[in-house]
């Protein structure tokens, strides 16, 4: 027979002796059990379809791609199941993006056990728990007016891919113009799409659009690499960013309702 007011949990974290220690901790618990671990997205989606858990707790990087997306992808499979994100590395997880992606609970790796068993009672109970941590670093960005939008959070080089991607660049034009590898390039746009908390190509561009970050009629100019084989004239690179210009504006406007500019 089922004890009630027994909270079940599935713990989804890659370390196993972090799962191991998690697990003894809350199974010490009257009110909570484990019910499931799983350090793998194969071994949660399995895990989730032969158990019923009342709280997720989910490590972000069990997902390489980044935790966004996987949390996206939960919320639509089980909407009503809260899940709470437990970072173990501060600064690889934005926890803003991954509380808009629908995640109800955010806890750092400077967070104990403790705050854990407060976290999962309040999200099973249908609230929402941040760390103290995080909690005051917000209140002292908006008492003191400075808390800035996800774009401004990007670095100089995730911006910049941001730009070339908004005017229709692939990933290994970029590359290319950025003199950089497309794997940098891809990381750069994983990073910078998770940020921003955007799911597509198609997204990020109602981003720029919506935030007024781009300008149709211009593109970000095509560097020439410094040490090409064959050196070319200033004029035949400004031609060149004129057609890329024109070529921008008319794939981005394909994009808009109501098809291309006249």
């Amino acid at each position: 027979m089922e004890q009630a007011g027994l909270v079940k949990v599935v713990l989804a974290d890659p370390r196993q002796l972090m799962c191991e220690g998690l697990q003894r901790a809350l199974d010490e618990r009257a009110n909570l059990k484990v019910v499931a671990v799983a350090r793998s997205r194969a071994e949660l989606m399995a895990a989730l379809d032969s158990v019923a858990p009342d709280v997720l707790v989910l490590n972000p990087r069990l997902e390489l791609q980044g935790g966004t997306a996987l949390i996206r992808d939960l919320r639509k499979l089980l909407p009503y199941l809260p899940l709470l994100t437990l970072a173990s590395d501060a600064s690889s997880d934005d926890p803003v993006a991954l509380l808009r992606a629908g995640a109800k609970g955010y806890l750092s790796k400077n967070n104990d056990t403790a705050d854990l068993i407060r976290a999962i009672q309040k999200v099973a109970e249908g609230g929402l728990y941040v760390s103290n941590e995080l909690s005051e670093s917000l209140a002292e960005e908006l008492c003191a007016g400075l808390r800035t939008n996800s774009f401004a959070r990007l670095s100089p080089r995730e911006a910049e891919v941001f730009g070339f991607l908004a005017h229709g660049h692939t990933v290994s034009h970029i590359a290319q113009v950025l003199q950089l590898s497309v794997k940098t390039v891809s990381t750069h746009k994983s990073r910078m799409m998770e940020r921003l908390g955007l799911a597509s190509l198609s997204e990020l561009i109602q981003y720029a659009i919506t935030n007024d970050l781009i300008d149709l009629s211009e593109a970000p100019p095509v560097r020439a690499p410094d040490d090409g084989p064959t050196p070319r004239s200033l004029e035949a690179r400004r031609s060149d960013q004129d057609r890329t210009a024109l070529a921008s504006e008319d794939w981005l406007a394909s994009l808009l309702p109501g098809g291309r500019r006249s």
